[in-house]
């Protein structure tokens, strides 16, 4: 069911609703207003039959009839009828009746009547009469009728209900069609502009009438996915026209000194020159490959990564450790500040302890590749209480102002860096390890030369 639809049922049925509930509401106070008020009059008919009585208990006159089939019986002390307006009547007190009557001192009743459609009112009531009785019994006074009026007027109520709602909910249908369609117009406009033809479905983007509305929000939402999906695609397609290249570059170098051997090596020492070359060249290729493998694996590693807690001074300590065994000759000074000595309980975070310490050797690796040998400077501070920064100094050539977001995508690297060998990855690598531990990697110039790496990490909550 579409939503127009669920709208038009929704709003439809809550108002017919609210309709019905008033107008059985009004009927049955009508209803119940029509009874109490033939009943009043009713008792007061029979009040009058007290003037039927004289000093000696006789009747006087009669009750002046003005409701329709209004009957009236009056009742002795001694339940005997001493007068009745009528020789026949359809209602019938019953020796019973009248003892209730004289208990309750007045009943309210209805009953049915043959011939009639609704049913006939009635009251009956006690008096004491000029002379009581000795033993303390009273009269009993009837009065019935026929409320032909009033049921007349409830019927034409009803009527006109039935026909006002029938009517009514007719116009809210109708209404709820109009203001469906209305408020959804918005909504529609957009499914409209999604099924045209689009010249490119990556430059498409939506355009809402009032970008402040829900339906605007939603627009800039869609439109926000379909940048980042364009971002994706442009950085999927640089990734594989740069990865083409960079595969093809050390092929053609092992083609090129193969066949170098195989037409002009004609002695031992040569071919091996050549092959070792060769070899070379497939090393290369080797860490390339593993490289865009490892690449092709974090992409998707998210949502089954094993995270656990970990001490980070530990993966820190773990990190340098492993590079100071790779790199021998490469000086590394490690530094913890007075807020991270000052913590009352071990620094953790929440991490896969494999991939955070490939990102730091990545990083470290880089600070060392580029410095020519220079010192290297790990420090690990706290950036605020929820979070710590693990800070990266190296003296190296630095980066190119302007490339420092640009070297984060794979297989680009920085513009001054083309004597270094190299194929763009493990800053790459590292920036993805941290972005999936909801951390954060910057890079900026150093005062004086160099760059200045910064990866802040959130820490586990106490």
């Amino acid at each position: 069911m579409q939503i127009k639809h669920k709208l038009i049922l929704w709003f439809s049925s809550l108002v017919a609703s609210i309709l019905v509930i008033f107008s059985v509401y009004v009927y049955s106070t009508y209803a119940s207003f029509r009874q109490r008020s033939i009943e009043d009059r009713l008792a007061r008919k029979a009040r009058v039959t007290e003037q039927l009585l004289t000093l000696r208990g006789s009747v006087a006159g009669s009750v002046i009839t003005s409701m329709p089939e209004q009957v009236e019986f009056v009742y002795s002390p001694s339940d005997s009828l001493i007068y009745s307006s009528q020789q026949t009547n359809d209602f019938v007190a019953e020796p019973a009746f009248r003892s209730r009557v004289r208990r309750e001192r007045l009943v309210r009743f209805q009953y049915e009547s043959p011939g009639h459609l609704y049913p006939k009112d009635g009251v009956a009531l006690t008096y004491a009469g000029v002379s009581p009785s000795p033993d303390g019994r009273e009269y009993v006074a009837i009065a019935t009728a026929y409320d032909q009026d009033g049921y007349q007027r409830q019927k034409e109520l009803r009527d006109l209900f039935i026909v006002g709602n029938a009517v009514s909910i007719g116009l809210v249908i109708l209404m709820g069609y109009l203001f469906a369609r209305q408020a959804l117009k918005p909504l529609n406009n957009l499914i409209d502009q999604i099924n045209m033809p689009a010249a490119s479905p990556l430059t498409f983007r939506l355009r809402a009438s009032n970008p402040q509305d829900e339906v605007g929000v939603l627009a800039q939402a869609f439109n926000d996915l379909l940048t980042r999906q364009e971002r994706l695609v442009e950085n999927q397609r640089s990734f594989i026209a740069q990865a083409s290249h960079e595969l093809r570059t050390p092929l053609t170098t092992i083609k090129g000194w193969l066949e170098t051997s195989i037409l002009y090596d004609a002695d031992a020492e040569n071919l091996k020159r050549g092959m070792a070359q060769a070899v070379k060249e497939l090393d290369k290729l080797t860490a390339l490959s593993n490289g865009l493998l490892q690449l092709a694996r974090i992409d998707g590693v998210d949502a089954q990564l094993d995270r656990q807690p970990l001490e980070l001074v530990e993966v820190v300590l773990d990190a340098a450790d492993t590079f100071g065994k790779q790199h021998s000759g490469q000086s590394l000074s490690l530094q913890l500040s007075d807020g991270m000595l000052e913590q009352s309980r071990p620094v953790k975070i929440r991490g896969n302890a494999y991939l955070l310490r490939t990102a730091l050797l990545n990083l470290l690796d880089n600070a060392a590749k580029y410095s020519n040998g220079q010192p290297v400077a790990l420090c690990l501070e706290m950036d605020t209480e929820e979070r710590a920064r693990i800070r990266i100094e190296d003296r190296g050539i630095g980066l190119t102002p302007g490339e420092e977001d640009r070297v984060l995508l794979p297989l680009v690297r920085g513009s001054n860096v083309q004597a270094i060998d190299g194929f763009g990855i493990g800053l790459t690598l590292a920036y993805r390890i941290i972005t999936i531990h909801q951390g954060k990697l910057r890079l900026r110039p150093r005062p004086g030369g160099g760059t200045i790496t910064e990866v802040i990490v959130p820490l586990l909550s106490a």
